[in-house]
């Protein structure tokens, strides 16, 4: 626990040099309401409503008007609101990346049960559906630390739930929000709001509509601009047809349109070894060398339903979904733009298309006391059940040249079908009983109990990959307990300790799919054994001064055993599948493989806020995580030399250098000493607020500004650390007293920071496959270009306005 103490210490420090933050949602009427308390934020992390400041866990509640004050228009962007929190979706359209607590999770290579978990309207939901499009949200809710003994299933780092605005019974009304920016893009968003019958039945219509242009990458080899649209509409219904009865349902549908090209920069910018590009290419340019664009579209349903019965002191509540979300993807073979103007259409259009489908099926039952039993006790008791299904198919297309690699010796593109199939089903109890001892004394715990099946098969050219057939059935039991004591109505401390669990990655045939021959050693990465966590946490919440002043601090330490770690872009040298033959190829396992290793984390996370007066508040959230894993053993690149030791260099190894240093093996294995999770271990959110009457209403100027510390992503790239950076975002505008209405404008990384945040190892290339003499082998051709997959978001000014009626 040393760690532990070292880092609250730090944390402290740091608390003494922050610049506070967090403005309020609602201007306080005189000085006798100038405190935080005035407006209390109402979560139901424990699930049942209780004050922010009295919940023993650190929540990051993001209200709907904090949404609509800092523009916040994309899920991803939550994350400036959050420290720690890292939120992002892969450019194929289809991966989810999220870290919290220093661990990361991204969905190509862990897989459906990730680190964080999401939940939409209590029920679960992919984060790619979350990801599409945000709009009437009543408010976001992002949980620190294991959750799942009352929440859904399993998360080691925390949980992240949104609430869509609900159906008012007894009054019509609605709102209209939109903005448009200097770089193409426009959104407007809103909803109308109608009771049916008074205090019984009401519903609520929302919707948005959204385009603009993607990542802004254009390329030197295509006239065309990026592009993306989002359609999405939402209908609500609640129905009380009695006091003791709640009913509620909602309907979306959600349709996003993508033409984008991949941002490139010349590889010996960074890698002086690397051969110079015709065309320097800088990440600034935002620039591609891709001949045709990537293209992607996405199709979710989402059925949300919820009731509630209360009875003789009790509740039993019922929360369901249907969610179905369809993905169609075409995405070039050659994304560096190896194949030039000279060689044919056929061949620079040849793409791997991608049809990705899956339903998922969740209900959860929960019994819970509504009144405190004897005067002492809180329970809650409850069953979970989840079904996965997310078949696969694709088209590989793979060039066949005849000799020499040139514009006249192709000789055909093969079309390799590759399916993958199959699901998981997750059923649990769980429940959770708290003592209240005295007004000042709370003591907790929980246990649920998990049983989990999952299954898959995976075909190419019809032909099944053996290492790829799953079919497993596991069991876990987990616990939280806490312990809280308020030394008064502002001060509370409290000490917690939880576990987590996860099953072992299941994606890793499908990122492995194109290779048929797996040897035992590959094969033993298919699937990783499942993953276990322990978790310890202290904490402080407490206002002062009158409730002017908000101080809360939490220390945690967090064991893994089997850390889903993922082992970025590794070459293997096996045979591909073409026309029926087996074909010696060198292949990159992109994004990553996902693999089990011990690790542990330690962090800090600090929140102070003060409210100088009625009309000016400042605030700072604060995060510190440092991740370790500890002689974990992974697949690496290691050829040039081989000395058990990951490379660093980004050069691409052929086949037989690859066999050469394995001594025969596909792949190499190392022992590592890493950090679990990428990005900076130290972030921090500054907001403020200042308001001054005008008459008719209030002008306004806020600010949010976001600070990533010194970040090094991947151990083994030596050209993706990233230093440290602050993006500063500013809003001005006028708003009546009423919040009837609102106009602003907004500029967003006013400095234009920009930074590289992830960019692979190796450069751009492109396999194909040589007919000669001997029989067909396969090559890799080299770009002088390395692929920027995540940059800073330009500067971008705009105006937004807001007209809001009745209910709202």
């Amino acid at each position: 626990m040393k760690g532990i103490r070292a880092f609250a210490l730090a944390g402290v420090s740091l608390l003494s040099v922050a610049t506070p933050a967090f403005a309020q949602d609602k201007v306080a009427k005189d000085a006798d309401e100038v405190g935080f308390s005035d407006n209390e934020i109402v979560v139901s992390a424990r699930r049942r409503e209780e004050s922010l400041q009295d919940v023993p866990l650190v929540v990051n509640a993001v209200t709907a008007e904090t949404l609509d004050k800092l523009n916040i228009r994309e899920f991803k962007d939550v994350a400036s609101l959050v420290p720690g929190l890292q939120l992002g979706q892969s450019q194929n359209g289809i991966g989810a990346q999220a870290t919290l607590r220093g661990v990361a999770y991204d969905v190509n290579a862990s897989g459906n049960n990730g680190t964080i978990e999401f939940y939409l309207n209590e029920a679960h939901i992919s984060a790619g559906q979350l990801f599409i499009s945000m709009y009437d949200v009543g408010q976001i809710e992002v949980l620190r630390g294991p959750q799942g003994t009352l929440r859904g299933r399993a998360s080691p780092s925390g949980s992240i739930t949104v609430g869509t605005r609900k159906p008012v019974l007894d009054q019509a009304g609605g709102y209209l929000n939109g903005f448009v920016n200097d770089i193409h893009g426009w959104n407007i968003n809103g909803a109308i709001n109608v009771p049916i019958i008074e205090d019984k039945l009401a519903i609520r219509v929302a919707g948005v509509m959204d385009q603009n242009q993607e990542n802004r990458v254009r390329s030197i080899n295509n006239p065309l601009d990026p592009h993306q649209e989002t359609q999405s509409g939402r209908v609500s219904i609640r129905f009380e047809p009695f006091d003791f009865l709640t009913l509620n349902g909602n309907y979306s549908r959600t349709q996003r349109k993508s033409r984008s090209f991949y941002q490139a920069e010349s590889a010996s910018l960074r890698d002086p070894a690397q051969p110079a590009s015709a065309v320097v290419i800088r990440a600034e340019d935002r620039l591609s060398t891709m001949n045709q664009p990537a293209r992607y579209t996405q199709d979710y349903e989402v059925f949300n339903w919820s009731g509630q019965l209360r009875l003789a002191g009790q509740k039993l509540d019922y929360v369901g979904a249907v969610n179905k979300q369809k993905y169609v993807t075409n995405i070039p073979s050659d994304t560096g733009g190896f194949y030039d103007a000279r060689y044919s259409l056929a061949l620079r259009s040849a793409n791997q298309a991608t049809n990705t489908s899956g339903k998922e099926v969740t209900h959860e039952f929960r019994l819970s006391n509504e009144e405190r039993i004897g005067g002492m006790f809180d329970y809650v008791v409850g069953y979970f059940y989840d079904k996965l299904d997310s078949p696969t198919a694709l088209i590989q297309q793979t060039p066949v040249f005849g000799g020499i690699v040139s514009p006249n010796t192709l000789l055909t593109i093969a079309n390799t079908p590759i399916t993958r199939g199959g699901g998981s089903v997750e059923k649990s109890f769980f429940g959770n009983l708290t003592a209240h001892i005295g007004d000042q004394l709370e003591i907790s715990g929980g246990l649920r109990h998990i049983k989990y099946h999952s299954d898959g098969f995976l075909t190419i050219a019809g032909a099944p990959v053996a290492a790829a057939a799953e079919n497993r059935d596991l069991k876990a039991t987990i616990y939280s307990a806490s312990v809280t004591y308020r030394f008064t109505p502002d001060l509370m401390v409290y000490a917690s300790t939880g576990s987590s669990w996860r099953p072992g990655s299941s994606t890793n045939p499908t990122i492995l799919r194109e290779i048929a021959n797996p040897s035992p050693l590959l094969s033993s990465f298919y699937f990783p054994q499942p993953e276990r966590s322990k978790s310890y946490e202290i904490g402080l919440k407490s206002e002062w001064f009158d409730k002017r002043l908000r101080l809360n601090l939490t220390a945690y330490h967090q064991d893994f055993e089997n850390y889903a770690y993922s082992s970025r872009n590794i070459f293997i040298a096996a045979s591909r599948s073409v026309n029926g033959a087996l074909v010696p190829n060198v292949f990159t396992a992109g994004p990553a493989i996902a693999v089990g290793v011990p690790a542990k984390v330690e962090g800090v996370e600090a929140e102070i806020g003060f409210r100088v007066t009625d009309r000016f508040d400042i605030g700072a959230t604060l995060s510190y995580a440092l991740s370790k894993i500890k002689n974990g053993r992974i697949p690496c690149n290691d050829y040039s030399p081989r000395d058990g030791v990951p490379d660093a260099a980004g050069s691409v190894p052929t086949f037989a250098q690859i066999q050469t240093a394995n001594g025969g093996e596909q792949v190499a294995v190392c022992s590592v000493n890493y950090r679990a999770g990428v990005g900076a271990p130290f972030s921090a959110t500054v907001t403020s607020e200042f308001s001054q009457p005008i008459g008719f209403g209030d002008a306004y100027l806020r600010g949010l500004f976001t600070y990533q510390g010194d970040s090094q992503n991947d151990p083994a790239n030596a050209f993706d650390n990233v230093k440290a950076y602050g993006l500063l975002n500013l809003f001005a505008g006028i708003r009546s007293d009423d919040g009837s209405w609102d106009i602003g404008v907004y500029g967003k990384n006013i400095t234009n920071v920009g930074r590289v945040l992830n960019t692979p190892a190796s450069v751009q290339n492109v396999t194909y496959q040589v007919a000669g003499a001997t029989g067909v082998v396969g090559g890799v051709g080299l770009t002088t270009y390395r692929q920027v997959q995540l940059y800073t978001n330009p500067r971008e000014f705009g105006v937004n306005f807001t007209a809001r009626f009745g209910s709202r």
